[in-house]
């Protein structure tokens, strides 16, 4: 006999809804979906995803931390053998396959704190991983700014562009810019 919501415990049930949700986000994108798609990817009553969650953005905030959390933890055990430089560069070329998301990730972490936090995550992320490479490679130089200058690079990529270099020859042509010696760079 299938067990009713009040045997199912609350981590396993969210966790069961944003499968679903994060399926259905890849799927339709996110203004695409809509509560009821993921109801029915879950198998439950749209009421029933308002138990879990308030609101479309508070899935959509756990579908994207699910995500990227998922890719920052396969990086590392997957890639830990590689320099800083081809993980940063591996870490965000994974996260194209739900870049759709990532934007709206933009588009409405100013509408919500979990999808800000979700946000805040994946720059958390970045700004270690650009820390890393300096450090590897010695470069003496404002992390935030270079932090920044891999960020706006990641973020114009998913701008629909037809000629366009790929993101990670754009981001490793930076850091290679960064480590040149200042007389050497181009003007």
């Amino acid at each position: 006999m299938p067990r009713n919501r009040a045997q199912i415990p609350l981590e396993e049930r969210r966790a069961d809804l944003v499968a679903a949700a994060t399926e259905v986000f890849l799927t339709r994108g996110y203004e695409g979906a809509t509560m009821e798609d993921i109801s029915k990817a879950a198998g439950v009553t749209r009421a029933n995803i308002y138990w879990y969650f308030k609101s479309k953005d508070e899935v959509f905030a756990a579908v994207m931390r699910q995500l990227l959390g998922r890719d920052f933890r396969a990086l590392a055990a997957e890639h830990s053998e590689l320099d800083p430089a081809a993980r940063l560069t591996r870490g965000l070329v994974s996260m194209r396959s739900y870049r759709s998301l990532h934007q709206a990730m933009h588009d409405r972490l100013m509408h919500h704190s979990g999808v800000r936090e979700a946000h805040d995550m994946w720059l958390e992320w970045l700004r270690d991983m650009v820390g890393q490479v300096l450090d590897d490679r010695g470069i003496d130089t404002d992390r935030e700014l270079a932090a920044h200058l891999i960020e706006a690079v990641f973020e114009a990529v998913h701008l629909p562009m037809e000629h366009r270099r790929p993101p990670g020859e754009m981001i490793r042509y930076i850091l290679d810019l960064l480590h040149e010696p200042a007389t050497r760079r181009p003007s």
